[in-house]
């Protein structure tokens, strides 16, 4: 097992990928389920790290992490606001772009039709 430094508290611990120690991983989710309650019960508000650390009493710096962990989900990413309709849009763009005559016009192929001829003119 390899050791390794917690980017939070500087404590040496063994890890396999982890990059917190098992304190401070469990001080993140407590601190992530505060932050998450607090913007769920304040839909309206648009705050900054440092801002949402001072509402939930908690080190910035731990919201940071937070964030750069990609924890905090943006609100368009809700069900049913843009970011579906964005998705679906994206989904049924590549999905034509897949289609066989699109394939065909693009000059792509599969390794069956380069191989056996299959498609070609004979």
């Amino acid at each position: 097992m390899d050791m390794t430094t917690c980017g939070i508290c500087g404590k040496i611990f063994g890890a396999s990928s982890e990059t917190f120690c098992p304190a401070c991983h469990k001080l993140l989710e407590i601190v992530y389920e505060k932050a998450r309650t607090f913007l769920r019960d304040n839909p309206k508000l648009e705050l900054n790290a440092r801002e949402l650390a001072k509402e939930i009493g908690e080190d910035e710096r731990l919201i940071n992490i937070l964030m750069i962990e990609g924890r905090f989900e943006n609100r368009d990413d809700e069900p049913g606001d843009g970011a579906d309709r964005k998705k679906k849009k994206l989904l049924e763009d590549l999905e034509k772009n897949l289609s066989a005559p699109a394939r065909k016009r693009a000059g792509i192929t599969t390794y069956g039709n380069d191989r056996h001829g299959a498609g070609k003119d004979r």
